[in-house]
């Protein structure tokens, strides 16, 4: 056999920790060793189909070595036998199939023995284009690409991000070319680094092999990493939402994306993904690994219920359009019995206390609690209002159960009166079945960590303390977001009421999650918006316009039977957006507004604005400098070199100066169409084209 042959076996063998031992050339054979504490082995490796083992069997046997004599196999094959080996392939999968049983099982069974849990595929996103598959078949299907990738899954509070991670798992055990690292990351109060968190997780869950060994199959694309919660890595100490501060974050992860390595990270919507800084990040590292940007929406309530219930729904005067939309809610009544579900369509109104008081009631059942449904709200109204006040949303079972027993003494001492005298129980026994409640425990494999069951039920009962006090002030998004969407089946009285007193902590957060926020509590936005600019935004029933809108910019945002009010509109800027439903405009605007790259249907709008919206300058001159212009983004004045290769089309358009967005904006259609710049893999951004570089220079002036 070929010597090339032969020395790729040995880089394999190599990787796993082996060592070449011996070549029988004769009998075309090469024999590698391995030792491991007490024992010594070796692999028999034939180099052709009539390779001769049985000299080398035998001598190395003789000398106190385990052997194993080796099928004639390819390197390729060879490599995925010792994978298979190295890493209890099988072992883990068994494992992993466990895990996915409990998380599933621990969501449907709270509502019916019997019911059974299925993926609902939600719509989404893939950098800006409509999903056709499902966001989990999404990640699956790219896969097998030849280079490295980044999946960037986003969602809102509650709106499936853990279900899609487990789902990506279920699809990786049928798939036995690929072992998912997968985990849950850890919610605590501490922030931990990610190249931290992610050795931990390979020592954690390959505790008998190498880390450089787990990485090198990570590069081989063989494992793919999947950690689920990722913004909860991104918050520190200072809780800054600056992407300076979180780069090196997520330039560590970048240092690990190489060969064909595949990293998945499911994260709420964050500031860090906004704006043009992160937008420059991720187009600077383009030509490292490829950025897949996935965004989960709202889920289709058709999709979820049968045509039965679905029609007894539309009976009622539930809102199914908005706050319904929610897949937790949507669980509860495709799950619940049938004369459950009868009850509550009979009074929508009280959809979300009899969810509560059905699991609570469940509660008492299972676990033998003689504590009535007010006392269990209480004692996890408790815990939500630590968690809040201590800035976690996970902690030690031990932790949860000392807490229980210092803080509700009186319940639990009513609670224990209930038991007959003969069967009464202590209060740590009682605490201890308050930690087990079917709304905490979120994963039954993590016994040590104690946190809601999912982001709706954590958001009533953060909601239950905001309500509790008048002066609530706090600026996490993690307990905001929940907060908000927990609501979103409530009247338009309680909405307003929970608004009011979130308006001064929204003071805090950035401008999409204020106008995001406001605008599900109110259908509108009754704060000024000047001088900035919101991106991602997913906005249905919204009224925009009610105060002053100016100097203002939508990134990417999706419009859905919105109702815009121009009167109060100057100097707009729409950039990639989408229109779609029955969307309105009324008045005449008191500015420019400018629809760039848009999508959907725009005439409404389009029709409203014509008479105010200036057409592109026709000098010949005036465009060569807006060309100009567009191009210094690239290479501002006074480098000496080249800054950026790729640039967000966002931040070219933002206004500034004598040019005006749709001047930019037609400049940058220009320069593609004259091949100056060109389209990357994502529709936001524009790249220079090197192979035109002199004629850039000349444009610039840059000799």
């Amino acid at each position: 056999m070929s010597t090339p042959f032969r020395r790729e076996l040995e880089e394999i063998y190599k990787r796993y920790g082996f060592e070449t031992a011996k070549l029988y050339d004769t009998e075309n054979v090469v024999v590698f060793t391995l030792k491991t504490g007490y024992f010594d082995n070796a692999d028999i490796v034939p180099l052709s189909e009539d390779a001769q083992t049985e000299k080398a069997f035998k001598d190395f046997s003789t000398a106190g070595f385990a052997c194993t004599v080796r099928s004639y196999l390819t390197a390729k094959q060879t490599e995925y036998e010792l994978f298979k080996g190295f890493f209890s392939v099988s072992s883990i999968l068994d494992r992993l199939k466990r895990d996915y049983s409990q998380f599933t099982n621990g969501i449907v069974r709270p509502f019916a023995d019997d019911a059974k849990y299925t993926y609902i595929n939600a719509p989404y996103s893939v950098n800006g284009k409509i999903g056709e598959l499902s966001p989990a078949d999404e990640v699956v299907s790219r896969l097998g690409a030849n280079k490295p990738m980044l999946f960037l899954i986003e969602a809102a509070a509650g709106f499936g991000k853990t279900c899609t991670a487990y789902e990506i798992v279920r699809l990786l055990i049928d798939n036995a070319g690929y072992l998912p690292l997968f985990s849950e990351l850890s919610r605590n109060r501490k922030a931990p680094i990610f190249r931290y968190v992610l050795l931990d997780e390979i020592d954690r869950k390959f505790p008998t092999l190498s880390s450089r060994l787990v990485q090198n199959e990570m590069v081989n694309g063989r494992i793919v990493t999947i950690l689920d919660g990722f913004d909860e890595l991104l918050r520190k100490a200072d809780d800054t939402d600056e992407f300076d501060k979180h780069e090196p974050m997520l330039e560590t992860i970048g240092q690990f994306l190489t060969g064909n390595a595949k990293i998945v990270l499911t994260t709420r919507r964050t500031v860090l993904f906004e704006g043009d800084a992160f937008h420059t990040w991720a187009a600077n590292n383009a030509d490292n690994f490829e950025l897949v940007r996935i965004k989960i929406g709202e889920p289709s309530i058709s999709d979820w219920l049968s045509e039965e219930r679905l029609n007894a729904i539309n009976a009622t005067a539930i809102n199914i359009k908005g706050g319904l939309s929610n897949p937790v809610l949507l669980s509860y009544l495709r799950c619940i019995p049938r004369e459950k579900f009868d009850a509550v369509v009979q009074s929508p109104q009280d959809l979300v206390e009899k969810y509560f008081s059905f699991l609570l009631e469940r509660e008492q059942t299972r676990q033998d609690l003689k504590m009535s449904v007010g006392t269990q709200k209480s004692i996890l109204a408790m815990i939500a209002g630590d968690m809040i006040s201590q800035g976690y949303t996970s902690e030690q079972r031990d932790y949860i159960v000392d807490l229980v027993q210092r803080s509700c003494l009186q319940e639990l001492e009513a609670s224990l009166a209930l038991y007959p005298a003969a069967e009464r129980p202590d209060r740590e026994f009682l605490a201890n079945k308050i930690a087990s409640h079917a709304l905490l425990d979120r994963s039954s494999k993590e016994e040590s960590k104690i946190g809601f069951i999912n982001e709706f039920v954590l958001g009533y009962f953060v909601s239950t303390n905001i309500l509790r006090h008048p002066d609530w002030l706090n600026d996490d998004i993690r307990f905001l977001e929940p907060a908000v969407t927990s609501y979103g089946p409530r009247s338009n009285d309680e909405k307003a009421m929970l608004l009011d007193r979130i308006r001064n902590s929204l003071e805090f957060t950035s401008v999409s999650y204020r106008i995001d926020f406001t605008a599900k509590l109110s259908g509108g936005v009754d704060f000024l918006l000047s001088s900035d600019e919101a991106e991602g935004l997913d906005l249905a029933n919204v009224s925009l316009g009610t105060l002053p809108i100016s100097d203002f910019q939508f990134n990417d945002c999706t419009f859905r039977n919105c109702q815009f009010l121009l009167s109060t509109m100057a100097n707009v800027t729409f950039l990639n957006c989408k229109f779609y439903g029955s969307n309105t405009a009324v008045g005449i605007s008191d500015g420019k507004i400018y629809l760039l790259g848009e999508s959907g249907d725009t005439v409404f709008l389009r029709d409203a604005i014509q008479s105010n919206v200036a057409e592109p300058e026709q000098l010949e001159d005036y465009s060569q400098l807006t060309e100009r212009h567009v191009l210094e983004k690239f290479w501002p004045i006074g480098r000496e070199k080249l800054m950026h290769k790729h640039r967000p089309i966002s931040g070219i358009c933002t206004a500034s100066g004598e040019y005006k967005p749709n001047e930019m904006f037609e400049a940058v259609v220009r320069l593609k169409k004259a091949g100056l710049l060109l389209q990357p893999n994502h529709a936001s951004f524009v790249e220079l084209n090197f192979e035109r570089l002199p004629e850039i220079r000349q444009i610039l002036g840059r000799q």
